[in-house]
């Protein structure tokens, strides 16, 4: 009968062993690819930032007992942060402790390596580990797991994390340039607000809503027009010219409420709609806009002198019969007769 106990037959069980060994991790590595092929097709799914967060936070639960979790964004070059997915085991509407302290995320972001702290003890909301998202021109935020239902994160299990990470900077850093160029798109590049070509869909969309619910909507359009504008161009230079336009919608920014809609329509024009009103909240907002801007100085740096500034408006309600065209073209005439007849006035028409 044969010696079992052979060293060939030895040699033989721990080769076989071996090669068990070898096909677990194998299997384990086709399932890691599979699913991260899984994840990076989620996440490039979409361009929503917040689609992304949630995308990814659930990719870290498949594989890792996790209890709390969240995914930032770097925002202002990193000076601050957007929490844009946070995800808790015991409530469906997770939240951060009042007064959270981002110090911690913010520094290791900074040094941009994973950290993982094995031995966690610092409450339910501190850092088990946390996963900067780095692309090639910038930082993106990170990806921190807070606490977990399990001994400790596995090797196997921080390698999968880091490649997950990033999969999940690529899908954020396109997300966020897509949201650039959106942004861009309908945005006026000197004064940051809305632009001409926006302004007249947002106006088609209002004056559609107001045929749809009328006689229970209605619509206000106000034409402002910076007064003696060539003048700040001619004594004091274009650069001066420009901050009067950004001083005057700083000024109409900080007072308007969310749902009113500023644009530059022009030159030294802009235009603001405003949703839901009357005669009289209309010629309020008018003379508000007028008062405002008429008690801003701005401060001449070559000189130091405090220069004032004015503007000019026309101001129209919408009527059942009106088209886009006949609602600027009114506004327009209540401008003119506001800048014919002395300037720094509102006209109602």
């Amino acid at each position: 009968m044969p010696d079992r106990n052979s060293p060939s037959d030895r040699i033989v069980e721990q080769l076989q062993e071996e090669i068990r060994s070898l096909e677990t991790r194998l299997e384990e590595v086709h399932l890691y690819t599979h699913v991260l092929l899984e994840i990076a097709r989620a996440l490039n799914a979409s361009l929503d930032t917040r689609v992304i967060a949630s995308n990814i936070i659930s990719a870290i639960s498949a594989l890792v007992a996790v209890e709390k979790a969240s995914v930032c964004l770097c925002v202002d070059l990193g000076k601050s942060i957007e929490v844009i997915g946070l995800f808790d085991s015991a409530t469906p509407y997770p939240k951060f402790p009042p007064n959270y302290d981002f110090s911690s995320i913010r520094k290791i972001m900074g040094e941009e390596k994973t950290v993982y702290y094995p031995q966690h003890d610092e409450g339910p909301w501190g850092l088990v580990c946390c996963l900067p998202l780095l692309s090639a021109q910038r930082k993106i935020g990170c990806i921190n797991i807070h606490s977990i239902r399990q001994p400790e994160i596995t090797q196997s299990q921080m390698e999968f994390l880091e490649t997950l990470a990033g999969y999940a900077a690529s899908a954020l850093h396109n997300a966020l340039l897509y949201a650039l160029v959106q942004r861009d798109s309908i945005t006026d590049g000197l004064t940051e607000v809305y632009n001409y070509r926006y302004f007249q869909r947002r106006l088609r969309e209002q004056i559609s809503l107001c045929q749809r619910r009328q006689p229970h909507s209605s619509l206000g359009l106000l034409i402002l027009d910076v007064d003696n504008f060539k003048n700040f161009n001619d004594r004091y230079g274009h650069q001066f010219g420009d901050t009067v336009l950004k001083t005057v919608v700083k000024v109409l920014a900080t007072h308007l409420r969310e749902e009113d809609i500023l644009a530059r329509y022009g030159g030294e024009e802009f235009v603001l709609l405003v949703p839901e009103a009357t005669d009289e909240t209309i010629t309020t907002v008018s003379e508000k806009v007028r008062n405002l801007i008429q008690f801003t100085r701005i401060e001449n740096p070559d000189t130091e002198e405090e220069v004032s500034i004015t503007v000019s408006i026309g101001a129209t309600l919408w009527r059942l019969e009106d088209t886009v065209t006949s609602l600027i073209a009114r506004a327009d005439n209540a401008l003119y007769r506001a800048k014919n007849t002395g300037r720094n006035q509102s006209v109602l028409e």
